[in-house]
C-alpha cells in the first residue's frame, strides 16, 4: 500500500503531515547547496490571483517517500491549464509578510537602554495506466515537467474511487464519502503523479488557472489525513483587500502575545483566538499593497546564462551557475541530479548530494567523475523550463496585482467541515504585519527598565510588575492576562461596509448558520445575545464537529455556494489538497 504524501498547498491549501517548524533567522552558506532556511516555514500555504471569473492557484508539493508511491489528488470546479511554478514563490512571501513583534523601548539615560526593536521572529499525452471504465470520463491528460496529470470527472464515486485505485492514485480507507460530496458538486479532479524516470527531488510547485469567480480551498476532503491544527496560509492577490466569505475573521488579544521573546507564542494565541471563533475564522495577518514583491523573483537581465551555453567541465559549469545567483534550491538540485549526476562509488560511500555538489565546485572528485561533461544545452532548456520561465511568469503575476492580504488558520479535523470561500472588500483597512507595543517606564542604571507599561495599537495595555531587560533572556515566561480570551474580536466580512462583530457565545450560534445558509443571509441575521462559552462552566468554545449531512464543501450548500447573494451560484475554484496514499480598533470593538 501506498504512502500518504505530505503536500504542501502553496496554491492551494497543504496537507503537510509534519510538524510546524519554529521561526528561525535566515543562515549564510559559503557552498553551492546548503540549508536555506526561510525566515519562518509554514505548513500549508496557498497562493490564489483571483481577477474577475479567473483564478490562477499556485500549489506547492512537499512529499517525503518513495517516487513510486506519490500521487495527489485535487478536486476543482472547472478544467484548468497547467504549468510549473518556483519554490521561491513561498520563501520570498513568508520573509516579506511573516508577523512580527516588536517593541519600542524609550531611550535611556548614557545609552544604557537602548532604543531598539526586538524582532520575531506540454503537450497533450495518453492518459496514464488503464483506460477509464464507461463512468469515468477522462477531461485531459498531459506531462509536465516531472508529473504525469490527468483530469476525470465521473457521476459514480465508486467509479472514480475505482479507477483512482486501478490507476494507481491509491486512496486511503475512508475517503470515498468525501469524494462523493465533490462529485455531487459536479467538480473535476486532478491526478498528479511522478513520472516514471523521475526522482521525488524533481518535485515542483504547480500552477493551475481555471475559469471560475471564486477562491475556495476545501477542507472537508482534506480531513482525511490532517494532523491536529494544521496550519492554513493562503495568499490572495486581486484590486483590493480579501477576507474569508463563509468564515470568520479573527484579532488576536495582543496582551498574550510574548512581546518580550517578539511572539514567540503568536501560533498558540492564534490557534486559541480561532478556537474561540468555532474553530472556523482566518487572521488576517498582512493586508496592503503588493509592490512589497517588487522584482522579489525575477528582474529583466538578472541571469546570464552565456557563459553556461559552452562549458562541459562539472567544477566550472558549477561555478558559473553559481556566479549566477540562480536559487539553489530542490529544483535546481533535482536538475543537477539528472544532467551531472553521483558516481556511483560516491553513492558508495554514504556521501550525501550536498557534500558531492559543493566537492565537485571546489575542485575534488575528479578522479571518481572521470571523462563525465555536462550537456550543456540541454540543461540550459531544462532550466529555462523548470526555473527561469516559472520566475519570470510568478513575477508578472504580482506585477498584475495591486493588493496582497495574508490569511492564517489552524485546522483539526473535526473542524474541518465547512471549504472556506474567499471574496474582496474594498473598505475594509490595510493590516501591517509588523505590529509595535510603545513601552514606557524608566531606564536604571542597573541596565533595566523599571515600571514597564507596553501601550498595543488597539490602545490597550499591560503593567509588568518586574523590571525587564529589554535585550537580553528573560526570566520567566509571559503570563500576562492569563484569564483573558485569545479572541479580541471576531467579526464576519461582507464584500462591502464594516463586518459584523459578535461576541463568543453568537459566533458559535452563527457558525451553525454558515454550515446551511448563505454568509449573505446570516449576516443580517439578528443573533440573540448568548452565553459567553468561556466563562467559567459555560463550557469551552471550540466549533465541535457538525453531522455529515450539515457539512458543506465548496459551492456546494447555501451556505457555501452562494455568490453575492441568497440566490446566485458559486463556482469556486476548489483547490482540495488531497494527498491521497501515500487601523486600530477601539473597546467597542472587542470582543465580550
Amino acid at each position: 500500500m501506498k504512502r500518504i504524501a505530505y503536500v504542501s498547498l502553496a496554491g492551494v491549501m497543504v496537507l503537510a503531515l509534519s510538524p510546524f517548524a519554529q521561526p528561525r533567522p535566515a543562515q549564510a552558506c559559503g557552498g553551492f547547496f546548503c540549508n536555506q532556511v526561510p525566515v519562518e516555514q509554514s505548513g500549508e500555504q496557498i497562493v490564489f490571483a483571483i481577477t474577475p471569473n479567473h483564478v490562477t492557484a499556485y500549489i506547492q508539493i512537499s512529499y517525503a517517500g518513495n517516487a513510486n508511491d506519490f500521487a495527489w489528488v485535487v478536486p476543482v470546479m472547472a478544467k484548468p491549464t497547467f504549468s510549473l511554478g518556483p519554490q521561491a514563490v513561498f520563501t520570498a512571501l513568508t520573509q516579506r509578510t511573516q508577523p512580527q513583534f516588536r517593541i519600542e523601548w524609550p531611550q535611556g539615560p548614557g545609552g544604557q537602554c537602548s532604543n531598539q526593536f526586538g524582532l520575531a521572529g506540454g503537450a497533450p499525452t495518453s492518459a496514464p495506466g488503464a483506460a477509464a471504465d464507461n463512468s469515468v470520463n477522462i477531461v485531459d491528460s498531459r506531462e509536465l515537467g516531472p508529473f504525469e496529470i490527468v483530469v476525470v470527472e465521473s457521476k459514480s464515486s465508486v467509479a472514480l474511487l475505482d479507477w483512482l485505485n486501478k490507476n494507481k492514485f491509491d486512496q486511503p480507507p475512508g475517503s470515498l464519502p468525501l469524494i462523493e460530496q465533490y462529485v455531487k458538486k459536479d467538480f473535476l479532479f486532478v491526478a498528479l503523479r511522478l513520472m516514471k524516470d523521475a526522482s521525488t527531488g524533481e518535485i515542483q510547485p504547480l500552477v493551475l488557472d481555471m475559469d471560475t469567480p471564486e477562491a475556495c480551498v476545501p477542507l472537508v476532503l482534506t480531513r482525511i489525513a490532517a494532523q491536529p491544527d494544521m496550519p492554513v496560509t493562503v495568499y490572495a492577490l486581486g484590486s483590493t483587500r480579501a477576507t474569508p466569505r463563509n468564515w470568520f475573521e479573527v484579532q488576536i488579544n495582543p496582551k498574550k502575545i510574548d512581546w518580550l521573546r517578539n511572539g514567540s507564542n503568536y501560533r498558540q494565541v492564534a490557534t486559541a483566538a480561532i478556537d474561540e471563533a468555532a474553530g472556523h475564522g482566518f487572521i488576517t495577518e498582512y493586508a496592503g499593497r503588493s509592490d512589497i514583491m517588487q522584482s522579489a523573483l525575477y528582474r529583466q537581465g538578472q541571469f546570464d546564462l552565456t557563459k553556461l551555453r559552452t562549458i562541459t567541465n562539472p567544477q566550472m559549469f558549477l561555478q558559473a551557475i553559481f556566479a549566477t545567483g540562480l536559487p539553489r534550491d530542490q529544483t535546481m538540485m533535482g536538475l543537477l541530479r539528472k544532467y551531472l549526476p553521483m558516481p556511483q562509488v560516491l553513492i558508495d560511500r554514504k556521501l550525501t548530494e550536498q557534500q558531492f555538489y559543493n566537492g565537485v565546485l571546489q575542485g575534488q572528485y575528479k578522479a571518481e567523475l572521470g571523462t563525465a561533461s555536462v550537456d550543456a544545452p540541454a540543461f540550459i532548456a531544462a532550466l529555462d523550463m523548470r526555473v527561469i520561465e516559472p520566475l519570470k511568469q510568478a513575477q508578472a503575476m504580482f506585477d498584475k496585482h495591486s493588493y496582497l492580504t495574508r490569511m492564517f488558520a489552524t485546522v483539526s479535523p473535526p473542524e474541518m467541515t465547512r471549504d472556506p470561500l474567499f471574496h474582496f472588500n474594498k473598505d475594509m483597512p490595510m493590516v501591517s504585519n509588523i505590529h509595535r507595543a510603545l513601552a514606557t517606564g524608566s531606564c536604571g542604571s542597573d541596565g533595566l527598565f523599571h515600571d514597564v507599561k507596553l501601550i498595543f495599537e488597539n490602545q490597550e495595555s499591560v503593567t509588568l510588575p518586574q523590571p525587564v531587560r529589554p535585550f537580553g533572556p528573560q526570566p520567566a515566561p509571559w503570563t500576562y492576562a492569563m484569564a483573558e480570551p485569545a479572541a479580541y474580536r471576531i467579526s464576519l466580512a461582507g464584500p462591502v461596509g464594516e463586518p459584523t462583530v459578535y461576541t463568543r457565545g453568537q459566533a458559535k450560534i452563527v457558525d451553525g448558520y454558515l454550515d446551511t445558509e448563505a454568509p449573505e443571509s446570516v449576516r443580517v441575521r439578528k443573533i440573540a445575545a448568548a452565553p459567553n462559552p468561556m466563562l467559567p462552566g459555560s463550557g469551552d468554545a471550540g466549533g465541535g464537529p457538525v453531522s455529515d449531512s450539515m457539512a458543506s464543501g465548496c459551492a456546494c450548500t447555501a451556505g457555501a455556494g452562494h455568490s453575492g447573494g441568497a440566490g446566485g451560484t458559486a463556482t469556486g475554484l476548489a483547490l482540495g489538497l488531497v494527498a491521497l496514499v501515500a487601523g486600530r480598533r477601539r473597546n467597542r470593538n472587542r470582543v465580550r
